[in-house]
């Protein structure tokens, strides 16, 4: 009763804060990234994970943001202790603009009752080509005033530093994590305004820090029917993201649910395992902001596990001298 306590008190505390914090990427199936968010999921499996979530947001919108995330991560041991490590790539374009990140994470894993403590760190590489935090809807007057989307140019490579803390077992799984703990700063240059005026002006800017929070459980009702509640918020107190999901999985092969998104709207997913591979699709349905003006967002996600000792040598059988 006291964790149901605690939780229901974070959701009060971020329901007043609706919008979405647009640094961060805006995954519908965080469930398939969650070691974008928080790198101590790193390793958290017993096998190498393969993940990767497609995100194309605000579809019917002209210049419309595409995210893009790729990641590999496995459990490792050495000194007598349990360790995780991982690498991920993740870009957001719009128009021929890019952001991009590429990063390595480690994980410090310690077993703490009946589940393990897990400590990471991220330590990773931006090259902006955009300020993010100047997305905005704009007419273009030239294209039959269409809604098109206008950002403010940058460029800089710059260090970004993410940490997180979580703890997980077989059925249930929390964790708080810090993102652009460093602030990596650059200077944005606003060439033309949304009304086509030419101005030149110089801004200073930076990457604020965000916070995040996720937990998830599997319930089994009866089988082979689970039922996998899941919350996830993000802040940078001044833009916060909310989805509380509630997701079924049928025979561990099959899966769907929905999520409410606070003012922002809902998402509706579904997935499926074919060959060991997980493949997920969701829908997002706004209902204020950017997204109502669009046609919604549409997202694809993919994720491989395998053993890690899959593609060591097998020893042979051992064959008796009288069999020769």
């Amino acid at each position: 009763m006291g964790k149901r306590r605690i939780l229901f008190l974070i959701v009060l505390l971020f329901l007043a804060m609706q919008t979405q914090a647009q640094w961060e990427a805006p995954f519908s199936q965080f469930w398939t990234a969650k070691s974008y968010y928080n790198p101590s999921f790193a390793g958290e499996t017993d096998k190498v994970q393969i993940s990767g979530v497609y995100k194309y947001q605000w579809a019917e919108v002209t210049n419309a943001p595409k995210h893009i995330f790729l990641s590999a991560d496995m459990p490792i041991e050495f000194l007598g202790m349990k360790h995780g490590v991982g690498i991920q790539t993740y870009s957001n374009s719009i128009r021929n603009e890019r952001n991009s990140l590429f990063a390595i994470q480690y994980t410090s894993k310690q077993k703490v009752g009946r589940g393990v403590l897990n400590i990471g760190i991220q330590v990773g590489m931006n090259e902006l080509n955009f300020d993010a935090g100047s997305v905005r809807l704009a007419i273009d007057s030239t294209q039959n005033n269409r809604k098109t989307i206008k950002t403010n140019p940058t460029d800089k490579k710059t260090i970004d530093i993410n940490a997180g803390i979580s703890w997980t077992s077989k059925n249930f799984h929390i964790g708080v994590a810090a993102m652009h703990i460093n602030q990596p700063t650059f200077f944005t240059m606003n060439t033309l305004s949304d009304f086509g005026n030419a101005i030149n002006d110089s801004t200073f800017s930076k990457i604020p820090i965000s916070y995040n929070f996720m937990s998830g459980c599997n319930i089994t009702l009866f089988y082979p029917l689970e039922i996998q509640p899941a919350l996830f918020m993000q802040t940078n107190f001044s833009d916060t993201r909310l989805q509380t999901v509630l997701r079924g999985v049928y025979n561990k092969k099959y899966s769907a649910g929905a999520s409410w998104n606070g003012k922002e709207g809902y998402s509706f997913f579904a997935g499926v395992i074919v060959q060991e591979i997980e493949i997920g699709y969701a829908y997002d349905l706004y209902r204020s902001g950017i997204g109502k003006e669009s046609g919604g967002s549409h997202e694809v996600s993919i994720r491989y596990r395998f053993p890690i000792d899959l593609f060591k040598r097998k020893p042979m059988p051992h064959k008796s001298i009288r069999l020769l």
